[in-house]
């Protein structure tokens, strides 16, 4: 991943996010019970990754921004007859803190 893709992909993965998260449901897809967390996790990981990883904006920049955006989508997806839950907004923060300690790892072991 070059330096200067980070934006365009933190765009891309953020663009594709919304999208999933606030697509309309008549029923929540048949999955194991959980593994929405898990999902919501990885996501929100990926999301947090390629800014962590070249560091530009700041870590802190990046995780107050990355988990807002997760706290305002579970906010307006009852607009979408989707369910708002703060157990998602907390899977998405804990996914942007793994998000950015790979990022950091990755730093870290692309320097050796």
């Amino acid at each position: 991943m070059r330096k200067y893709l980070d934006i365009p992909l933190t765009l891309i993965v953020g663009l594709a996010l919304t999208v999933a998260m606030l697509w309309p449901l008549d029923a929540p897809p048949p999955a194991p019970e959980g593994s929405d967390k898990l999902v919501h996790l990885i996501a929100f990981a990926a999301l947090a990754f390629p800014l962590a990883r070249t560091g530009r904006l700041g870590l802190l920049s990046v995780f107050i921004g990355a988990s807002a955006f997760g706290g305002a989508i579970e906010l307006i997806q009852p607009m979408f007859n989707r369910s708002a839950d703060v157990n998602d907004w907390i899977a998405d923060t804990v996914g942007v803190i793994i998000g950015i300690g790979c990022g950091l790892l990755y730093r870290r072991l692309r320097k050796r």
